[in-house]
């Protein structure tokens, strides 16, 4: 009897129902100078956590995940509208805030209303995702394990050979985020328009998917 291997790509995906909306506000603001553009973005992130605090939930979910002054360029031309160069005007604040929230179209509003009366130049991009993406994830590698075997089964049994023991596993982890997106407001006058039923939405279930390599040994009769 003599012995070799196959090896196998197994794929494994499951459906699961979001827990958890997430807000995540976008301010990208002109400045004539840097002290205006750093004190606008610390009262950013002072009114997120009031509105929060307001709206009885811990200031702390706001999270700064983006925070970025830079040097705002335009470009120049001469009398005739030929490019000559680029000069400087001022400053650009980026900042994006990120808060997870439960799924509650009234909260969620009354946080998009105060955004938007309260934090300039804001637009929301509102998702779903969960608060522990970990059981979903070791639940879909174990599915993906199990469709590698199945598959270098049936092309054992094809060959007129049997399927042994697993040699080796190959997982390289992807650390892709796991969520969906909903809606977008685009403007703070959008935001303070907003009401519950608008926000009613159902979330769609998320995907989670991904593959291992898995090598068997192949037994030859």
């Amino acid at each position: 009897m003599s012995e070799s291997k196959i090896s196998v790509q197994g794929k494994g995906a499951i459906h699961v129902v979001p827990d958890v909306t997430r807000l995540e506000v976008t301010i990208e603001q002109w400045f004539e100078n840097y002290p205006k553009a750093y004190g606008q973005a610390k009262d950013n992130s002072a009114w997120m956590v009031k509105i929060l605090e307001y709206n009885k939930k811990p200031g702390k979910l706001a999270k700064n995940i983006k925070f970025n002054i830079e040097d705002y360029t335009e470009n120049e031309y001469d009398d005739d509208g030929h490019f000559i160069g680029k000069k400087k005007n001022g400053y650009m604040l980026e900042q994006v805030i990120k808060v997870d929230l439960p799924i509650d179209n009234v909260l969620v509003n009354n946080i998009v209303r105060g955004i938007g009366k309260f934090i300039p130049s804001a637009q929301i991009n509102i998702g779903y995702t969960l608060q522990d993406e970990r059981p979903s994830q070791m639940k879909m590698l174990a599915r993906a394990v199990s469709d590698a075997k199945d598959k270098a089964k049936i092309m054992a049994e094809a060959g007129g050979c049997s399927l042994g023991k697993i040699i080796s596993i190959d997982y390289r982890f992807q650390n892709t985020h796991i969520a969906s997106q909903a809606r977008y407001i685009h403007s703070n006058s959008e935001a303070k328009a907003s009401t519950a039923s608008s926000l009613d939405i159902t979330p769609d279930d998320l995907v989670i998917s991904d593959t291992v390599d898995v090598t068997f040994e192949l037994i030859n009769p």
